[in-house]
């Protein structure tokens, strides 16, 4: 189906139909408040609202196209997977990321600083555009997106080339009890099919997409020294003075280390990589008693340009340079040290890290950020990727797991990561009075329907763009004249060929007949995937049942008839621009050739001297095949 067809087939989002299933998801906010041990949330509360809205376009329920798994590892903490199917087997497009759980709110502070009205979390109040409640931007306003365009999809069963697949997931705000969301999924191997194509993870703010996240090191500075009155500071080791000045220099030890990156400006990070103390604690006592110990805790936010072990490797190497060295650290007045010689002994720290998470960053010359800079730029007039030192441990796992691009290699079958997205508020994020624009809704809605619609197109021409010096290498070797009796051939093998093309025409030689099958590649997917498309629903015994595969064969095959009456003309002006044609040898030994001016030229000398026919000329080999 053409874009334009696809585009007016789904619309603008349905905002009746969005705030009236947003007002049920946040009216069980409450109850899918995530603080563990005190508050665990009960996930199957919203997917009960999910499941109403889409079993109606269910294959198993409702006659419909949508396969719908309600996927459970703890009671009444469920996941669900919603897939449309493409027309192409293996060509997928995902939406992950939508999280059914929410964090904690108070009633009491949920007021309008305006007019001083209470509102209720747990209840969607509307205020023209603004639609607020705990939620709505993080992240039920996305779980009541998503269904509404899975919806929409099952009600009016566009041909799409590619599957689309979304995926709502328990328990991500907080992680304390594992083995119940996409941890669990991943773990079963529920979303290895997404590795096929881009991955959209969908949780972020303000509609322009976020292209890299931090890595976090939570660490616990452990300090030691002699508790004693404070009257008598010589005869302590006050470790409260000890930890200022050690974290004073491991900090100072760590922006040397890992400076700001280079590429934390292609990103557009917020921040460099940090490290800075968020609590302190101690035993306790009197306060004219210096204590015996004390421990600050922090965190490192490192961008995805440093390693998480080697920053932790480097700060333990810190720690036992300070303890070997520590009477050379600064103390503070006439009477504090940190060794006390007469009785043999010296403050001590000790540092220990928490579970660490590193960050990542989208590949930018990916199909997935591609295509999703396109709908950004398409629907909301402008795209302006951006990263944070946040952490997304979720994203990460999936990276880890099925193959999600790491900024140092692209691994073997690796999935296209567009990055998050999100059509919220930052402003609100986990904010009191959180709240999203419904007008963001929409143009969230119109950016996931164009981010289908793109990738087919982009993924055609990246793949010719790849795939065509090979082709002009196999052409020219296929089309190169008969050697002279006792010379050897003009190209002895295919690195010869590349060799000769660069010697006398330079990379450009390699790309020669390009235009052609470029300036047609939307044209060819419209083709291919339409007409397959039809045949698909003729043979089909009811929708979204599935091809035998005979009839695979058979859409397959009336798919390429007709998308031949495109692709051999496309071949042959291609074929004829890319290399000379063969001539053959006579004594005395004169060669003769045609040489085209481009595409444009081989079309025309085509049809002025073979008419029309000579541009299906070798279509019968297509059928062949």
């Amino acid at each position: 189906m053409a874009t334009s067809s696809v585009k007016q087939t789904l619309g603008d989002l349905d905002k009746d139909s969005f705030v009236s299933l947003l007002s049920k998801l946040i009216g069980e906010a409450k109850y899918v408040q995530n603080n563990p041990p005190e508050l665990i949330p009960e996930e199957d509360r919203v997917v009960k609202h999910v499941l109403d809205a889409l079993f109606p376009y269910s294959t198993t329920t409702g006659g419909g196209p949508l396969v719908v798994n309600h996927v459970t590892y703890h009671p009444g903490r469920g996941n669900v997977i919603v897939e449309y199917p493409g027309t192409v087997p293996g060509k997928i497009l995902s939406f992950v990321g939508c999280h059914m759980d929410v964090v904690t709110a108070n009633p009491d502070d949920w007021l309008t600083f305006s007019l001083f009205k209470e509102f209720d979390p747990f209840s969607l109040s509307i205020d023209g555009d603004k639609l607020r409640g705990r939620g709505t931007t993080d992240c039920l306003g996305h779980v009541a997106l998503v269904t509404e365009l899975m919806k929409k999809l099952g009600e009016t069963k566009p041909k799409l080339k590619s599957t689309v697949v979304a995926v709502f997931i328990a328990n991500e705000e907080n992680s304390a009890i594992s083995g119940v969301g996409v941890d669990a999924l991943v773990k079963d191997g529920l979303l290895n099919k997404l590795k096929e194509g881009p991955l959209f993870w969908i949780d972020t703010a303000d509609k322009q997409p976020c292209v890299g996240t931090g890595g976090m090191i939570p660490w616990k500075l452990k300090v030691t020294g002699k508790l004693f009155h404070s009257g008598l500071a010589h005869k302590a080791i006050n470790p409260l003075e000890l930890a200022m000045e050690a974290l004073k220099e491991i900090q100072s030890r760590f922006y040397r280390d890992f400076p700001p990156h280079p590429q934390e400006q292609v990103y557009g990070f917020a921040t460099p990589s940090t490290m800075k103390p968020t609590q302190w604690s101690y035993p306790g006592g009197g306060i004219n008693q210096i204590p015996a110990d004390c421990t600050v805790s922090g965190d490192v936010r490192l961008t995805p340009f440093y390693n998480v072990k080697d920053v932790m490797k480097k700060l333990e190497e810190y720690v036992d340079d300070l303890n070997d060295n520590i009477e050379k650290l600064d103390s503070r007045g006439p009477v504090s040290k940190y060794v006390l010689p007469e009785e043999n002994l010296k403050g001590s720290i000790t540092i220990s890290f928490e579970e660490a998470m590193s960050g990542v960053a989208c590949d930018l010359n990916s199909l997935g950020f591609h295509v999703l800079c396109n709908a950004t730029k398409e629907v909301v007039g402008h795209v302006k990727p951006y990263s944070i030192t946040g952490s997304l441990p979720l994203i990460r796992e999936l990276q880890d797991v099925i193959g999600l691009w790491n900024l140092a290699r692209i691994k073997g079958n690796c999935v296209s990561w567009g990055g998050p997205l999100g059509a919220g508020l930052m402003a609100t994020y986990h904010a009191k009075n959180e709240y999203c624009l419904l007008s963001d809704m929409n143009q969230g809605y119109q950016m996931d329907v164009a981010k289908d619609l793109t990738a087919g197109t982009v993924g055609g021409a990246a793949q010719l763009i790849v795939g065509h010096p090979f082709d002009t290498i196999k052409v020219k070797l296929q089309s190169q004249p008969a050697p002279v009796p006792g010379q050897p051939p003009k190209y002895t093998s295919a690195m010869d060929a590349v060799r000769q093309t660069f010697a006398a025409e330079g990379p450009r030689g390699l790309y020669k007949g390009m235009g052609a099958p470029l300036a047609t590649v939307a044209a060819f997917n419209a083709v291919l995937f339409t007409v397959r498309g039809q045949m698909e629903g003729l043979l089909r015994s009811q929708p979204g049942a599935p091809l035998t595969v005979n009839q695979q064969v058979v859409c397959g095959a009336g798919a390429g008839v007709a998308v031949s009456f495109l692709a051999c003309p496309t071949e042959l002006i291609k074929c004829r621009t890319g290399c000379k044609p063969r001539v053959h040898w006579q004594v005395p030994v004169q060669p003769l050739a045609v040489k085209y001016g481009g595409p444009m030229d081989v079309a025309r000398h085509v049809l002025k001297s073979e008419g029309g026919k000579g541009s299906l000329q070798g279509i019968g080999s297509y059928y062949g095949t």
